[in-house]
C-alpha cells in the first residue's frame, strides 16, 4: 500500500526504500505482530501433529506450547533455524545454563527460543548438538521456553524468517560463507543478532540489528564462553529492554525504528539483482572480455600465455625470495619505509614476477575488522598497508635480482608484514590464478 505495486522494480534503489518511514509506527508494529501471530499458529499446529504422531498427550502439548499463543504474540521470540553444522554452534547459548534459565524465566520480559534444523546424516557431531537441544526443551525451567521444531523444511523456514522477532546466528568466524536466512529475516523487518561474519559483517550498522564482534583467541572453549557472554549481555542490556519498552500505545517505538532500518538498509543491498550484478561485473563480463583478448589474431594471446605458464611452472621450484640485511625493524613515524629483497628467479625475467609488500596492523588492533579476504572489502581499510617492489637492475653474487621498495608510512603501530613474489603476465585473468607464490614474513614496529 505504501511502496506501490511496482516496488520490485526499485529493489536496489536505496532512496526509494525510505518510503518505509511513511508507514505509521503503530501500523508497522501491528502488521509485524499479525505476521508473528500467523507464525505462532502454524508452529503450534506443527507441534500438535508431531505430538499426535508420537502418541503424546494434549496436556504435554499445552505445557510445551503455552507461550506460542497466536492471540498473544507480544512475547519476544528468537529464532535459530539452519543446518546443524558444528561451526554454526547451535548450542552456544547453552554454555551457561544458569544464565539461560534466568533469562527465559523473567516474568516481566518473557522470552522464547525456537530452534529448527537438520544435520547431515553423516555428521555425528552435528546430530549430537541437535539431540542436546531437543533434550533441553524438556528440562525443568526450560519447557515452553526453548522449543525444537522437527522436520525443518522450506515452509517452516518461511514462517520463521517472517515471524520471529530476532534472528540469531553465532557461527565461528570467519567460517560463515554468507547467511542468507538472516538476510531474509531483515527483509521481513526482523532484527538480526549475529556474530559479525558473512553478510552481517557488511550489513550491520548497529541500528538495523546487533553485531557481536568475534573473539580472536586460539582456545575454542574460552572463545565460545566469551562470545556466549557477549550475546547474553546484548540480550539482557539491549534486545529485551528495547522490545519491552512499550509506551502508552503498547508498542516499542525504538523497536519499530530498528525494524524499518533493517528493511531500508538490507533490501536494496542484499537481493538477487545485487547478486547477479556482482557476478556479472566481477566475473562474467571480465571473463568475456578476457576471452576476446585471448582469441584475437587466431588465439595468439592464448598460445603465448599457455607457453609462458608452462615455462613458469617448470622453473618455479628453483625460485626463492629473501630479505636483504640492513633494514631496521623500527621506523620513526613519517619516515618512508625502504626495503630491498633478493629474488632468485631461476631463469625467469624480472618482468615475469611481481614482488609485493602486504602489511596488517596488529597493535593497536582495529575494531571489528573484517577478515582480510572478506568479499565485503572494497578498499584497503584502516590497519592495511601495501605496495609493490621495483627491480633495481642490480644482482647479488648468486645471481639473485634485487628489488627495492620505498613507501610512505601513514599509520603507527606494530605491523605483521609479508613480502611475496608471484608470477606476473599481462594476459592473466587474475593476479593469483597460477597458485604459485614465494613469501617472507616478519613483524615491524612503526613508531611516532
Amino acid at each position: 500500500r505504501v511502496a506501490g505495486s511496482e516496488w520490485r522494480e526499485h529493489l536496489s534503489d536505496s532512496d526509494f526504500w525510505r518510503v518505509l518511514e511513511r508507514v505509521p509506527d503503530q501500523e508497522f508494529w501491528n502488521t509485524a505482530q499479525a505476521v508473528k501471530s500467523d507464525m505462532l499458529g502454524n508452529v503450534r499446529e506443527r507441534l500438535r501433529r508431531e505430538y499426535a504422531r508420537k502418541g503424546q498427550s494434549a496436556a504435554q502439548l499445552r505445557h510445551v506450547a503455552r507461550w506460542l499463543d497466536p492471540a498473544h504474540p507480544d512475547v519476544l521470540v528468537i529464532g535459530f533455524a539452519r543446518r546443524f553444522a558444528t561451526y554454526k554452534r547451535a548450542a552456544l547459548l547453552l554454555h551457561d545454563r544458569e544464565r539461560l534459565l534466568r533469562l527465559v524465566n523473567n516474568s516481566e520480559r518473557p522470552l522464547v527460543f525456537l530452534f529448527a534444523g537438520k544435520a547431515h546424516p553423516a555428521d555425528e557431531p552435528g546430530k549430537a548438538v541437535l539431540r542436546e537441544i531437543k533434550q533441553l526443551m524438556l528440562q525443568p525451567g526450560l519447557v515452553g521456553r526453548v522449543i525444537f521444531l522437527e522436520d525443518y523444511d522450506i515452509q517452516l523456514a518461511r514462517w520463521l524468517v517472517s515471524g520471529v522477532d530476532v534472528w540469531l546466528n553465532n557461527p565461528v568466524a570467519p567460517l560463515e560463507a554468507s547467511g542468507t536466512s538472516g538476510i531474509k529475516a531483515a527483509i521481513n523487518g526482523r532484527l538480526n543478532l549475529s556474530i559479525l561474519d558473512g553478510w552481517w559483517g557488511e550489513a550491520c550498522d548497529e541500528v538495523n540489528g546487533w553485531g557481536v564482534p568475534p573473539v580472536n583467541i586460539q582456545d575454542p572453549g574460552r572463545r565460545d564462553a566469551m562470545e556466549a557472554d557477549l550475546i547474553y549481555d546484548t540480550l539482557e542490556e539491549e534486545v529485551l529492554p528495547t522490545y519491552y519498552a512499550r509506551g502508552a500505545a503498547n508498542y516499542s517505538a525504538e523497536w519499530v525504528r530498528r525494524c524499518k532500518r533493517a528493511m531500508m538498509t538490507v533490501i536494496p543491498q542484499f537481493n538477487m539483482r545485487r547478486m547477479v550484478a556482482d557476478y556479472a561485473q566481477g566475473i562474467y563480463l571480465p571473463a568475456a572480455a578476457q576471452g576476446e583478448r585471448l582469441a584475437q589474431h587466431d588465439f595468439a594471446g592464448a598460445k603465448a600465455l599457455a607457453a609462458w605458464k608452462e615455462r613458469v611452472r617448470s622453473l618455479w621450484s628453483g625460485t626463492n625470495l629473501r630479505l636483504l640485511q640492513g633494514t631496521s625493524r623500527d621506523l620513526p613515524h613519517a619516515e618512508p619505509l625502504r626495503m630491498r629483497v633478493a629474488a632468485q628467479l631461476n631463469g625467469l625475467g624480472t618482468n615475469d614476477v611481481s614482488v609485493e609488500f602486504i602489511a596488517r596492523r596488529t597493535l593497536p588492533a582495529t575494531n571489528n575488522e573484517a577478515p582480510l579476504l572478506a568479499s565485503s572489502r572494497r578498499t584497503p581499510s584502516d590497519g592495511q598497508w601495501s605496495g609493490v617492489f621495483v627491480p633495481t637492475g642490480e644482482h647479488e653474487s648468486d645471481g639473485a635480482a634485487v628489488f627495492a621498495l620505498d613507501i610512505a608510512t601513514e599509520q603507527c603501530g606494530q605491523f605483521a608484514i609479508e613480502l611475496r613474489m608471484r608470477p606476473q603476465h599481462e594476459l592473466l585473468s587474475h593476479p593469483y590464478e597460477m597458485g604459485l607464490m614465494r613469501s617472507v614474513g616478519e613483524r615491524r614496529a612503526v613508531q611516532r
